[in-house]
């Protein structure tokens, strides 16, 4: 994501913001706003842990399926 901080510096400059102050909200805004983004690694690492997740919950929901039935067979007996 990029953002243009020459066009957000003339835009404070046109309603009367000095050069200095623009120019420094303008670097705290890009900051703050980069500075909370998601990087390409977050989002694979977050792939990555989610995928082991879901595969942990498969082999549980498995187990217990395979457990249910086996006590489902020996009651009907």
């Amino acid at each position: 994501m990029t953002i243009d901080t020459l066009e957000y510096v003339k835009k404070l400059e046109a309603v009367g913001v000095t050069r200095a102050q623009a120019e420094a909200h303008a670097a705290a805004s890009r900051n703050a706003i980069v500075s909370g983004l998601a990087t390409k690694a977050d989002l694979e690492t977050l792939g990555r842990r989610l995928a082991a997740r879901v595969t942990l919950i498969s082999w549980m929901l498995g187990v217990n399926l395979a457990a249910t039935l086996g006590v489902l067979w020996k009651l009907s007996r």
